[in-house]
């Protein structure tokens, strides 16, 4: 990928970024308050990340950001100008040709059912709530200053 970034980014929180060891309620553990469990245990046990490829991208991301990519390139963009991208590796795909960064949330304020049951529970902030402050909060966001669209279950928040 160029270091010149690609114009539109597609991406989702970490947590999301997760086939979650193939467990249908293992989604929920973004709910829980970080410190409950050691962040190492988390993230490769409970959430351990998607592949991604050498350019940043992906190839399994959440069902509404793939939507919302092949509407782009249905509707005239060019496959090189978009891109669904991992979280953790938005340096390689966000640069000075970034236009919109997407994100894809389910409760990016940590204010949801599931959540604050979790949290009025054990207290904390969870960590759906957290990995979407560190997306806002990215070293290559904050230098290019692409325009951030929250889509997604959690958008009316």
């Amino acid at each position: 990928m160029s270091r010149e970034g690609v114009p539109i980014v597609l991406t989702a929180d970490r947590t999301l970024m997760s086939e979650y060891g193939g467990g249908i309620f293992m989604g929920f553990s973004a709910c829980i308050p970080k410190g409950l469990i050691p962040d190492r245990l988390y993230f490769s046990l409970f959430c351990p990340p998607v592949k991604a490829n050498e350019d940043g991208s992906v190839e399994v991301a959440p069902c509404g950001t793939r939507k919302v990519e092949a509407t782009l390139l249905n509707h005239g963009f060019r496959r090189e100008d978009v891109i669904v991208a991992h979280p953790e590796h938005l340096d390689k795909v966000v640069g000075p040709r970034t236009r919109a960064l997407g994100i894809t949330e389910n409760d990016p304020l940590g204010i949801g059912p599931a959540t604050s049951t979790f949290t009025g529970i054990f207290g904390g902030e969870a960590y759906m709530a957290i990995k979407f402050r560190e997306l806002l909060n990215n070293p290559a966001v904050k230098r290019f200053k692409p325009k951030i669209i929250v889509g997604g279950p959690g958008s009316w928040q």
